[in-house]
């Protein structure tokens, strides 16, 4: 199981209202929020995903482990390098920052799951992958029939032009005719 289909199935209510805030309608089916969650992921990236991990059913287990309770002192000279020798120079980055879509706060979490019964038609699902191998298979033969005409093409205009070609089957008649 993916965080997507993690997320739709155990916190379905605060996937659609993170949905909601990227534009999108509420829905009850599983499949179309898992998709959702996909769709803004890969849209908007690491924006998304810190939205998503505001939604998440773990949050307070997955917060325990990152939260950091050791002191800045603790981690000195962490990076090797002797404090006698001259720090590298820091390049302050550009002052550009994308606009992150408009904040989103969480809504609880709901203690027991709900339950939605997904709609899944794997009919369709079937029928789609069909006619995408159909397609495929369609713009690759006709790659290859480009292909094929281009080089007929490229032989016929050689061979219609070429004196050395002329001259080799003028030898080659002449030696049939000599022959018999």
């Amino acid at each position: 199981m993916n965080l997507y289909q993690y997320i739709a199935h155990n916190n379905s209510s605060g996937a659609n209202a993170l949905l909601s805030n990227y534009g999108f309608k509420a829905t009850k089916s599983i499949n179309e929020l898992i998709d959702r969650l996909k769709i803004i992921v890969r849209k908007y990236k690491k924006v998304a995903l810190q939205d998503i991990s505001e939604i998440h059913p773990d949050k307070s287990l997955l917060s325990a482990f990152t939260l950091s309770t050791s002191s800045d002192k603790e981690f000195s000279y962490a990076t090797g390098r002797t404090p006698g020798f001259a720090e590298p120079v820091v390049v302050d980055p550009t002052p550009f920052e994308p606009a992150p879509p408009t904040p989103f706060v969480a809504p609880p979490v709901i203690s027991e799951p709900t339950f939605i019964e997904p709609t899944f038609d794997a009919s369709k699902v079937v029928e789609e992958i069909k006619g995408v191998k159909k397609d495929i298979l369609k713009d690759k033969l006709k790659r290859s029939r480009k292909e094929r005409e281009r080089r007929m093409m490229k032989m016929q205009s050689s061979m219609g032009t070429s004196p050395i070609l002329l001259l080799a089957v003028g030898f080659a008649v002449g030696y049939i005719i000599a022959k018999k």
